[in-house]
């Protein structure tokens, strides 16, 4: 078995057909299936298994598609150290991140990029499910998300917590407030950031019920650009990070600070735990420590 063979392996198992892995891997349908079976003839087990217009792993198959993973990534990492000439650490940093946690990337990549000039940049933005598909697809090495997060088997570098605030409409009574308490909030109509059981959402739910009151909920939306273009235009108020906040200041929305509550919002860094990890990632993360 060689690394090409893995390479197939891994499409098949991604896209769960032997079609549109071939499609992906740009080659002719019947050699990939040959492949297949050559594999399983090969390791002495079956790899795959239809369920329906689907193909899915077996146990066995979940075991070889981790381990093609990590031996497919290393072999990169060795090519791409091989190349190197001496200049320093080059190649692809590939990093996803949530929408509320997007606004700190900019700033961090610029620092590190300052100290690795030779690498380049993918960003991937998403909610934390698709996050979770990406860090285990290798798609991505390392993603930035808000606390608390749901992604599977990961490590993670805590950052700072933050406050919340509330944000209305500068033609809301509410916006000549210098602070409103939380449990006030809810008869508002409100435009929840993320959507239930993810991260922040869950976190203000849970407020809303310790305090004994339920929240009218008008609209949930992942993408904080888009709730503050919503409180603008007098769609409803919103409950979002300061740090957002003060990343999207107009003159059509106030920030209003919070009391009677003791919520916090913290974003972390995130990796896949006993996966191997690029130089570039790895000396990505450590400027988080």
């Amino acid at each position: 078995m060689d690394i090409r063979q893995l390479r197939y392996f891994i499409a098949i198992a991604e896209e769960g057909q032997i079609t549109s892995a071939a499609k992906r891997l740009n080659i002719a349908q019947p050699p990939l299936s040959q492949q297949l079976r050559q594999m399983e003839d090969e390791l002495g087990v079956i790899l795959m298994e239809r369920s329906g217009k689907r193909m899915e792993l077996t146990e066995a198959g979940h075991t070889l598609y981790r381990q093609a993973l990590n031996i497919v990534h290393q072999m990169e990492e060795a090519l791409s150290e091989v190349k190197e000439t001496g200049e320093g650490i080059r190649g692809t940093l590939s990093i996803g991140v949530s929408a509320l946690s997007a606004y700190r990337l900019p700033e961090q990549i610029r620092l590190f990029q300052q100290k690795y000039p030779l690498i380049t940049y993918k960003v991937w933005k998403g909610d934390t499910q698709l996050l979770n598909q990406w860090l285990e697809r290798r798609t991505i090495e390392v993603a930035i998300v808000r606390l608390p997060h749901s992604l599977n088997n990961c490590m993670m570098i805590p950052l700072e917590e933050e406050p919340f605030v509330l944000i209305v409409p500068a033609s809301s009574p509410y916006a000549s407030y210098e602070r409103i308490h939380m449990s006030e909030i809810a008869q508002l109509p409100l435009i929840m950031p993320s959507t239930p059981g993810l991260g922040i959402y869950d976190l203000i739910v849970k407020e809303f019920s310790r305090l004994g009151v339920e929240p009218h909920v008008i609209c949930e939306c992942p993408d904080i650009s888009l709730i503050v273009s919503m409180v603008a235009a007098s769609v409803g108020s919103s409950i979002v990070p300061i740090s957002a906040w003060k990343r999207h200041q107009s003159e059509q929305i106030h920030g209003i600070p919070l009391e009677g509550t003791s919520i916090y919002s913290s974003a972390a860094v995130v990796w896949q735990s006993g996966r191997h990890l690029s130089k570039a990632a790895n000396r990505f993360i450590e400027t988080f420590s």
